[in-house]
């Protein structure tokens, strides 16, 4: 088989190669509708954890924190079992490819790739990276003309920034009761401003007759 040949049935590969993984991504990736409910969710555990902080409730806070981290796990797994399974997928068919193309593993193009040298894989190499990033060329044309996001990733992020110490309430979490680091300021009490009680008025009135007395 010519150079040529291989070089088109490579190209070939690597487009397939693409749309497999935009499809792997539709199939397996979170949906608008999931992403939705997560941001919904978010929002409610941010809401309770102020509410919690306004009123000094130690234990509403602790259980918020929890479900935060539950919440927060949840979303991760979400990403990475799929992605897990996309890279299995991808090494068995890269492999595949391997050795279908073993005999081809240099002098197909002129000169060496980096270090992909210049056989088979270096022309995968570069169909990938230039389709890749004509794909992407074209996402944000789109969202240009638009004005929609297609972005999965910064909705996930966004989410996690709600449901985050720093970006719920705008300031750490602070146990109600615990130390402030600022100084409190004392304010000091002179005699005129403390109040005398009955008693005490009483007794010393009577002292003071006693001594008028002796």
């Amino acid at each position: 088989m010519s150079s040529v040949a291989v070089i088109l049935q490579i190209m070939g590969i690597t487009i397939g190669m693409i749309i497999l993984g935009m499809v792997l991504n539709k199939i397996l990736g979170l949906s608008k509708e999931k992403i939705t409910e997560f941001r919904e969710k978010a929002l409610n555990i941010q809401e309770r954890m102020r509410n919690a902080q306004s009123v000094g409730d130690v234990r509403m806070i602790a259980q918020v924190q929890q479900e935060t981290m539950q919440f927060t796990k949840q979303i991760m797994l979400k990403q990475f079992i799929p992605l897990c399974l996309r890279c299995v997928i991808f090494i068995v068919i890269f492999g595949i490819i391997g050795l279908v193309y073993a005999g081809y593993s240099e002098n197909l193009l002129p000169v060496n790739i980096l270090f992909f040298g210049s056989g088979w894989i270096a022309v995968y190499f570069i169909f990938s990276i230039s389709f890749s990033l004509i794909i992407f060329g074209i996402k944000q044309l789109y969202k240009k003309m638009t004005g929609k996001k297609i972005s999965t990733q910064r909705d996930i992020r966004n989410i996690i920034e709600i449901v985050s110490p720093t970006q719920a309430t705008g300031m750490p979490f602070q146990i109600p009761g615990a130390a402030s680091p600022r100084p409190s300021r004392i304010k000091t009490v002179t005699a005129t401003e403390v109040p005398y009680t009955e008693e005490e008025s009483s007794e010393k009135s009577d002292s003071w007759k006693d001594r008028i007395d002796k």
